[in-house]
């Protein structure tokens, strides 16, 4: 098991994992016991099990910032939004179970992302005011 500074949620269900080791709270021995059900150790590493696709990764804080910096604002710069964002390191194959909430906040700090910038689509013209909320009335 790699030993970290900074505890996380997934480390009881790392050490239920390996070792076998419950909380004395049986409710929390119980809630760690469904969520380990997901997971499986294959070497130091924790895998989680996907309901369609590839089993993801699992991996710990210092490591999401640098997965979603590499995504969202990386080579292809695609600056997609926090759904997006979460979709896209799925289908990469990482999971941590913050993600959804990592990838908004990721979002509402980056400069390029909160700049005001044209709507796509719209082809620039003179702004039409309408006199009336009705135009076939005069």
């Amino acid at each position: 098991m790699q030993i970290n500074e900074d505890p996380s949620g997934q480390d009881p269900i790392i050490d239920y994992l390996m070792n076998g080791n419950l909380p004395t709270d049986k409710s929390e021995a119980r809630k760690i016991q469904q969520k380990a059900a997901r997971y499986y150790m294959h070497g130091n590493k924790l895998i989680c099990r996907s309901y369609s696709g590839p089993h993801l990764t699992c991996i710990k804080y210092p490591q999401t910032l640098e997965v979603l910096c590499k995504i969202h604002g990386g080579e292809c710069d695609n600056h997609s939004g926090g759904r997006s964002l979460t979709q896209k390191a799925i289908n990469i194959g990482y999971f941590w179970p913050t993600m959804r909430h990592d990838s908004a906040e990721c979002v509402k700090k980056c400069d390029h992302c909160q700049q005001y910038k044209p709507i796509p689509n719209l082809p620039p013209e003179v702004y039409h005011p309408q006199n009336s909320p009705w135009p076939f009335i005069q």
